[in-house]
C-alpha cells in the first residue's frame, strides 16, 4: 500500500514537472494508444473491377464523403480495400490479397499485389506505385493486369479520388487521405 502511494506521488510529481516545462501538447491520449498522441496522415485505398454488363459505367473521378462501396453498387465490385497506419515520408504501402492454389502440379495465384510509395513534403502527400491483379471475371476471362500509378498528389479536401483507371480491364484504384493517430 505504501509502495503504491509512493509511486502515485512520484507520477504526480513527474507530471507537474513536465507540465512546468511547457512541452507541446499533442492530441488527447486514450487507453491503448502507443503513439503518445502524435498525429499522422493515413491513406485508404480501394480497388474495383467493373461488373459484367456495366461497360457503360464511368467511374467517378471523386466520390464525395460517401461510402465508396455503395457508390459503386451494381456497377463494380471491390477487389480490395485497405487502411494504413500513420505514414511517414518514404513509406511503402503494400497490399497483398491473394489466393494461392495447387493446379495440377503447379500453382495459380489470384488476387491483388500492390506497392505504393508515399512521399510527404510539408503537408502534401504524393502516391505512386504498381498494382498487379490476377483474376477471372464474370465472362470467365482471365485478367492478368499490371497498372502503374503515376505520382498523384492527394487532396485532403476531397474524399475518395480516382488515382488509376484501365478501361480495357475495368480496373480502378481510389485513394483517400485522413489524419489520425500515428
Amino acid at each position: 500500500m505504501a509502495m503504491q502511494r509512493n509511486m502515485m506521488v512520484w507520477a504526480v510529481s513527474l507530471f507537474v514537472c513536465l507540465a512546468g516545462l511547457s512541452l507541446p501538447v499533442q492530441a488527447k491520449v486514450t487507453a491503448g494508444d502507443i503513439t503518445g498522441g502524435k498525429k499522422a496522415p493515413h491513406i485508404n485505398i480501394a480497388i474495383f473491377h467493373k461488373l459484367h454488363g456495366s461497360k457503360a459505367f464511368v467511374y467517378p473521378k471523386v466520390v464525395e464523403k460517401a461510402n465508396i462501396i455503395s457508390a459503386m453498387a451494381d456497377n463494380a465490385q471491390f477487389i480490395s480495400i485497405n487502411h494504413t497506419a500513420g505514414l511517414k515520408d518514404g513509406d511503402v504501402i503494400t497490399i497483398a490479397n491473394d489466393i494461392l492454389r495447387d493446379a495440377v502440379g503447379s500453382f495459380e495465384d489470384f488476387g491483388v499485389d500492390c506497392q505504393m510509395t508515399v512521399r510527404i513534403k510539408e503537408e502534401i502527400i504524393t502516391l505512386a506505385g504498381v498494382c498487379q491483379l490476377l483474376m477471372v471475371d464474370q465472362d470467365h476471362r482471365e485478367i492478368a493486369h499490371k497498372g502503374v500509378i503515376e505520382p498523384f498528389q492527394m487532396d485532403p479536401s476531397k474524399a475518395w479520388t480516382l488515382i488509376y483507371y484501365n478501361d480495357e480491364d475495368g480496373i480502378a484504384v481510389y485513394a483517400d487521405e485522413e489524419i489520425g493517430l500515428e
